[in-house]
C-alpha cells in the first residue's frame, strides 16, 4: 500500500457517492491533482473520462461490493448519503429504515471494507446538522455537543454515522475524520439553486421567513472538496486531523436572503421583503408533517427540521480546521456567488419556457 507511509501521499483514492455534487467534484480535483482514482457509483452515472480514473458500480448497502471497491485503496472518501429530511415521532419505521440502511448501516460496510482492506484513511462528509439542535448555536466548533433531539431522519442517522466513523479512528490501521458541511451549493445541479430558481420561474418567491437578523453559512463546494483533501493528508499515526470533526463551510454567516440577493438580482428578479413569521409556519409544518406520515397526505414542501434551518441562528467555526491543516476557503462567497449565476441564469430559461 502507498498511501500509509507519508501523510501526504494519498495514494489510491475511493470515492462514494462520485456521481453526486460533492463525489464528482472530489473525482475532478483528486485527478487534477494527479491521483489514481476509482468511483463508486450507483445508479446515476459519472460523466467524466480520464486514464486515471477507474469507475465501478455498486451501492455501500452492499457489504460484498464495498469490499471489492476497497480493495487496493489506500484512501477512502465517503460522501454518500440519503437525504431524509422528515422526522418527529410520528415518522414511518419505513422512512427512518430507509435512511438507516444508506447513511448507518452503508457507512458501517464502508468502514469494515476498509479495515479488511488495510485501507489507511477515512474521510467521512458528515453534516453541520448532526450538532444543530433547534437552538442559536454560532461558532459551534469541536466542543459542541451532539443535538439531543434531532428534528430530522437526515440528523439521527448523519449523527450515528459519525460517531462510527470517529470510532474506528487507529481500528487495524484506518485513521478517519469527518467533515461537517452545511448547505453545499455550486454552479451545478444542487438542491439549495434548483428550488430557488423554480420557485422564481414560478413566480412562487414573494417572502422571506423569519427574521432577517438570523444567520446561517453555506459550504461552497470547491472550498468542501478542498478540505477534504487537505484533511486527509492529516490522517495518519501522527495526524492532527486523525479521530476529529471539523466544520468545512465558506465561513461567511448571513442570512439566507443574503445569500441568495446576488443570484436573485442575476435573473432579474427581486429578494422579496415581505416575511412570513417562524412563529406562524412552524405549527403549520409539524401538523402537515403529522398527517404526512398517519393519513398519508403529501410531505410538507418545507419541512419542520427545514424551517429550522432558515430561521435559527447556527454556523460552525472553521478555527479546528484552520489549526490543524490549515483550512481557510480557496474561493470567496462573493467570488462562488458569481461562478453559480450562469448555471442559475441556464436553469431559469429552461423553466420559464417549460411553465
Amino acid at each position: 500500500m502507498t498511501g500509509t507511509g507519508s501523510q501526504t501521499d494519498l495514494g489510491v483514492c475511493l470515492v462514494t457517492g462520485a456521481a453526486g455534487l460533492v463525489g464528482s467534484n472530489l473525482v475532478r480535483q483528486l485527478l487534477d491533482r494527479g491521483h489514481r482514482v476509482r468511483a463508486l457509483v450507483h445508479r446515476t452515472p459519472l460523466t467524466i473520462e480520464h486514464q486515471g480514473l477507474e469507475q465501478v458500480r455498486g451501492s455501500i448497502e452492499d457489504s460484498a461490493a464495498m469490499g471489492a471497491a476497497c480493495a487496493g485503496v489506500d484512501t477512502v472518501f465517503h460522501t454518500a448519503a440519503a437525504i431524509a429530511l422528515l422526522g418527529g415521532k410520528h415518522v414511518s419505521s419505513e422512512y427512518r429504515s430507509a435512511a438507516w440502511r444508506v447513511n448507518v448501516e452503508g457507512t458501517a460496510n464502508v468502514i469494515q471494507a476498509c479495515r479488511q482492506n488495510g485501507v489507511g484513511r477515512l474521510v467521512y462528509t458528515s453534516s453541520v446538522d448532526v450538532c444543530f439542535d433547534g437552538k442559536p448555536s454560532p461558532d459551534m466548533d469541536q466542543t459542541t455537543a451532539y443535538a439531543g433531539r434531532p428534528a430530522s431522519v437526515y440528523q439521527e442517522t448523519k449523527i450515528e454515522a459519525e460517531k462510527r466513523v470517529l470510532g474506528a479512528n487507529g481500528a487495524d490501521g484506518l485513521y478517519t475524520c469527518a467533515l461537517r458541511a452545511d448547505g453545499i451549493y455550486g454552479p451545478e445541479p444542487n438542491m439549495i439553486f434548483e428550488e430557488v430558481v423554480k420557485q422564481v420561474a414560478l413566480g412562487r418567491f414573494k417572502a422571506g421567513i423569519g427574521s432577517p437578523r438570523t444567520l446561517q453559512d453555506n459550504s461552497y463546494v470547491g472550498n468542501l472538496v478542498h478540505g477534504e483533501i487537505l484533511a486527509a493528508e492529516q490522517l495518519g499515526p501522527t495526524g492532527r486531523a486523525s479521530g476529529n470533526a471539523y466544520f468545512i463551510t465558506d465561513y461567511c454567516p448571513q442570512n439566507t436572503m443574503e445569500f441568495l440577493r446576488q443570484v436573485v438580482d442575476g435573473l432579474g428578479e427581486k429578494v422579496p421583503t415581505a416575511r412570513i413569521p417562524r412563529g406562524v409556519m412552524r405549527p403549520v409544518l409539524v401538523l402537515w408533517q403529522y398527517l404526512h406520515f398517519r393519513v398519508g397526505a403529501p410531505a410538507p414542501p418545507l419541512t419542520p427540521h427545514e424551517l429550522d434551518k432558515v430561521t435559527i441562528t447556527h454556523y460552525g467555526s472553521i478555527k479546528d480546521a484552520e489549526r490543524d491543516f490549515g483550512y481557510r476557503p480557496a474561493t470567496s462567497y462573493q467570488d462562488a456567488i458569481e461562478l453559480c449565476i450562469p448555471y442559475c441564469r441556464d436553469l431559469h430559461r429552461q423553466l420559464k419556457k417549460q411553465a
